[in-house]
């Protein structure tokens, strides 16, 4: 951890001293983590609890994961929805593409169809294979990209289809992370609910496969 005297301390976070006094009283959590040595010296990351700017983001930011969970917790609520039901079920990996030509819904589409086939031809005989797509526009460019949830049930061959998602997806920006259900991506995925070329859904009985996940659940619940 960095540290600095409180001279330059203040000239770091241009407040005056009573200010920074003030502040360390209010929360003496963090006024544990000053150094003493002679004199105070004062950690280089808590400038940023001096920073306007950086308190209004991460008050947005905190405003955005409230929001998200209010609709987490609709969608709890409506145990009929097809959040709930696909929550229900078991998945692998939790993966976003951002395609480096601008590509419209149809060709989205297309390519996570595509992806689904070419896993069915080299694996469908070892394992099952499901997808769950949704389509998104950037926010900062024209075009669309994708996020997905993926199973295997053949953990063997986890990390080798992985590979080959991958290269599948090699002159694209991609992200690839352990599903996790407790992250709600799949929330996340249908925040804006489906419509049309915005999704599918490969390689399941959605209702065959949701009640057994929900048994699963309750049962080890």
């Amino acid at each position: 951890m960095k540290i600095e005297p409180i001279n330059e301390f203040i000239n770091r976070t241009k407040v005056s001293r009573s200010k920074i006094f003030r502040f360390y009283k209010k929360h003496p959590e963090l006024q544990a983590e000053i150094i003493f040595r002679k004199k105070n010296y004062y950690p280089i990351e808590h400038a940023r609890y001096f920073d306007s700017e950086i308190m209004f983001d991460e008050n947005k930011l905190l405003r955005q994961e409230n929001n998200s969970m209010k609709n987490v917790i609709g969608s709890l609520m409506d145990t009929g929805s097809l959040q709930m039901r696909l929550w229900y079920m078991d998945w692998s990996y939790f993966c976003t593409v951002a395609y480096k030509t601008e590509r419209n819904k149809k060709s989205c589409f297309r390519m996570m169809h595509g992806l689904y086939d070419t896993l069915i031809e080299r694996y469908g005989d070892r394992t099952h294979i499901r997808l769950f797509f949704t389509t998104e526009p950037f926010a900062n460019r024209n075009g669309y990209h994708n996020h997905f949830v993926l199973y295997v049930s053949n953990k063997s061959l986890l990390q080798t289809i992985l590979d080959d998602v991958s290269l599948y997806f090699e002159y694209d920006r991609s992200d690839f992370r352990l599903y996790d259900p407790y992250k709600a991506a799949l929330f996340y995925m249908v925040k804006d609910g489906v419509h049309g070329d915005d999704w599918d859904i490969l390689g399941t009985n959605l209702e065959e496969e949701a009640e057994k996940f929900r048994r699963s659940f309750s049962i080890s619940g």
